[in-house]
């Protein structure tokens, strides 16, 4: 996979968002350790300042992303916060079928493999419905950041091109995943080495 950096990420424009996604999580560091309303439209803030900056970002450096266009949903995503889970297990249980979606997740945590064997099984995640993530708005970091800048179809990892395509991940600063950490850890919730697992744990 060919890597690259996207200068419009460390653009003036960019920190005023990641400057806003930070003084949300300090917001949420200050109240008191409970998940609750509050806190919940705290984290949904800086989520929303996150994605102001991605949308920032891809604008300047236009990606080959739409709907329809799955490749990531057939990941594993790694290192999820305590926070993350908990939003992401929020929305679900707000679905129609969520305990079918929990025991999704539960079965596909017993099936281990590293990243790059997971996606070449082509399971989706049990949140992708008719080509659409069913919890966008509460997605995780990891989904959140991923994106291509060569044609979707690289992103398969039966295309020939596989190993050509570049997938840039604009993740936060460092700070501002160490604010989640703390947070979460605040909140007495457990981090997740993947998506699989911190679900079923949830569920």
């Amino acid at each position: 996979m060919t890597h690259v950096e996207l200068t419009a990420a460390g653009s003036p424009e960019a920190k005023v968002h990641l400057d806003a996604m930070l003084r949300a999580l300090q917001d949420a560091l200050r109240l008191p350790p409970v998940w609750n309303a509050p806190m919940v439209a705290a984290v949904d803030r800086a989520f929303a300042a996150y994605d102001a900056y991605i949308a920032l970002v891809v604008a300047r450096h236009p990606v080959s992303c739409a709907q329809g266009c799955t490749a990531c949903c057939h990941d594993n995503p790694r290192n999820l916060t305590g926070v993350e889970l908990r939003r992401l297990h929020d929305a679900v249980m707000a679905l129609p079928g969520a305990g079918s979606t929990m025991s999704k997740f539960s079965a596909l945590a017993a099936q281990k493999a590293d990243p790059e064997a997971w996606r070449k099984r082509g399971v989706p995640c049990p949140l992708l419905r008719d080509g659409r993530c069913s919890t966008y708005a509460a997605r995780p970091v990891a989904c959140r950041g991923f994106h291509a800048l060569t044609p979707a179809q690289w992103c398969s990892p039966g295309h020939p091109r596989y190993a050509e395509r570049v997938n840039p991940h604009l993740e936060p600063p460092a700070v501002l995943l160490q604010c989640l950490r703390v947070l979460s850890d605040r909140l007495g919730l457990a981090h997740g080495d993947d998506l699989h697992a911190g679900m079923s744990r949830l569920g």
